[in-house]
C-alpha cells in the first residue's frame, strides 16, 4: 500500500471527536479506524500489540538494542469544528491560482499564502463540504508508510513503538495513553503543519471556569437590591486586560480567551483558557484573575464570583531542553536530506506537551497539512513524501 493509498483510505473513515467520556473514546465511529490500524500493524508482525479502553493502539517492533527505543505517535480522531463525514478527497496538480471547491468557495493563495509554497506540488483537498482530516491522518499515513518500508525491506532499525491515539482534538489523548506499557525513551508526534517546522515549545495552559451568583429582584423594585449576575460577569471580563486576547496577540504573547458565556440575572458562568509560554508569567495572570474577582466581590459585599482554575499542560521546552540529543538528531536528519528545519513556539499544545511531563519527551514534526479544522484544509502531498524520508531515517 502506498502513502497515497493509506491517506485516502484513512480520511474516508469518519472519526469526529465528540464530548469526552470517562471510560471510552468520545465517538464509537473512531473505533472503526482503530480496527483498521490494528489489522495493518498486526500484519507487520509486532512483538506486542495492545488496544486500551479508549481505542488507542500501541505496537512494539524490536530492533537494534544498542539504540534507544523511540515512539512515533499520531491521532486518529478529527476536529468537530467541521464535518468529517463523507470526505471526498481531490488531488490537484497545483500550478498556482485558485482551486475551486463547492459553488461559491475557492481555495485561494490570496487568503492562504501557504499555497504559494505548493506550486508544482500535488495538493489534496476536499470539495468544500467537509474538512479533509489531514490532522492527523497525514501523520498516520507518514508513520505507517515509513514503518512498512523499513520492515518489508528488513532494514536495520532501532526498537520502535507506534502509538495511535484517540480524542486528541478534545485534549484527552495524552491522559489516556497507557504509559505503564510504553518502553520508548522518547517520542515524536507527527501532527504539525508546514514540514519545515518542528515544535519544541508550546504554551503552558490553564482552564478557568467562572461562576457568578446574582441576587434576582423584580426590576420594578430592584433599586439597590438587584445584583445582575450577567452584568457582574461582563464586568469581570472587561476588567481583564483588553489587549491580552487571542485576536490581539501573536508570537510569544500570552492571552486570556473567553470561550463560552451564558447566564441570566440569577446565575451566569463562563469558560476561559489562559495561555503563556512563561511559567512565571502565567502565574501572574492567574493572580490577576483572582484579584479581579476579589475586588468585584469586595465591592458587592459577598462572594458573587467563584473561580475554578485548573492546570492543563505545560511548555514542553522545559523538558526537551534536558534532552539536547533529540534536537541534534532532528538537525542531522533534516540536513542529510537538504531540508530546511525551523523550530517554532507553537501557539497551542500538542500531545507531546503533556507526554513530555509524563516521562516521554516528545517534540512535534510537520506533516504538510494546512488550514486544519475547516473546509479549506489541504495537504501538500509532496511534503508528506518528504516527511516519510525523515521519519524512516529517525526509525533507523
Amino acid at each position: 500500500m502506498t502513502l497515497l493509498d493509506r491517506f485516502l483510505k484513512y480520511v474516508k473513515i469518519e472519526t469526529t471527536a465528540l464530548e469526552e467520556k470517562d471510560d471510552a473514546c468520545s465517538n464509537d465511529k473512531i473505533l472503526n479506524l482503530t480496527n483498521v490500524m490494528l489489522r495493518e500493524l498486526q500484519a507487520l508482525n509486532p512483538s506486542e500489540i495492545t488496544v486500551n479502553q479508549y481505542g488507542q493502539v500501541d505496537a512494539k517492533f524490536p530492533g537494534d538494542e544498542s539504540k534507544d527505543a523511540v515512539a512515533f505517535l499520531a491521532h486518529m480522531d478529527t476536529s468537530n469544528q467541521a464535518s468529517g463525514k463523507d470526505v471526498n478527497p481531490i488531488i490537484t496538480e497545483y500550478q498556482g491560482g485558485d482551486i475551486p471547491l463547492q459553488e461559491g468557495m475557492v481555495l485561494s493563495p490570496k487568503d492562504f499564502p501557504s499555497l504559494n509554497h505548493s506550486v508544482g506540488h500535488r495538493v489534496i483537498h476536499t470539495d468544500g463540504n467537509t474538512l479533509l482530516g489531514g490532522d492527523d491522518k497525514a501523520g498516520m499515513a507518514i508513520i505507517m508508510t515509513a514503518l512498512s518500508e523499513i520492515l518489508e525491506k528488513k532494514e536495520n532499525h532501532r526498537p520502535l513503538e507506534i502509538i495511535m491515539t484517540t480524542d486528541e482534538e478534545i485534549g484527552a489523548d495524552a491522559r489516556h495513553v497507557s504509559m505503564g506499557i510504553v518502553n520508548a525513551k522518547y517520542g515524536y508526534t507527527v501532527d504539525g503543519g508546514d514540514y519545515r517546522y518542528v515544535s519544541i515549545e508550546s504554551f503552558t495552559a490553564y482552564a478557568m471556569e467562572v461562576k457568578v451568583t446574582g441576587k434576582s429582584i423584580h426590576p420594578g423594585s430592584a433599586k439597590d437590591k438587584l445584583v445582575n449576575a450577567g452584568n457582574v460577569l461582563i464586568h469581570f471580563q472587561n476588567a481583564l486586560p483588553e489587549f491580552l486576547r487571542p485576536e490581539d496577540t501573536d508570537g510569544k504573547e500570552p492571552f486570556f480567551h473567553l470561550c463560552n458565556f451564558q447566564g441570566c440575572e440569577d446565575h451566569a458562568e463562563a469558560s476561559y483558557i489562559i495561555r503563556s509560554f512563561d511559567e512565571v508569567q502565567i502565574q501572574e495572570m492567574i493572580k490577576l484573575a483572582k484579584l479581579t474577582a476579589r475586588r468585584i466581590n469586595d465591592r458587592l459585599g459577598y462572594e458573587a464570583i467563584v473561580l475554578d482554575i485548573k492546570e492543563q499542560y505545560h511548555n514542553m521546552k522545559v523538558i526537551l531542553d534536558q534532552y539536547p540529543q533529540i534536537q541534534k538528531e532532528i538537525n542531522d536528519i533534516y540536513a542529510k536530506f537538504g531540508m530546511e528545519c525551523r523550530y517554532e513556539a507553537i501557539r497551542g499544545g500538542t500531545t507531546g506537551s503533556q507526554l513530555s511531563f509524563m516521562g516521554l519527551p516528545t517534540p512535534n514534526l510537520g506533516t504538510g497539512d494546512y488550514n486544519m479544522h475547516g473546509k479549506y484544509e489541504y495537504v501538500d502531498y509532496d511534503e508528506m513524501e518528504a516527511m516519510v524520508k525523515v521519519v524512516k531515517e529517525m526509525m533507523r
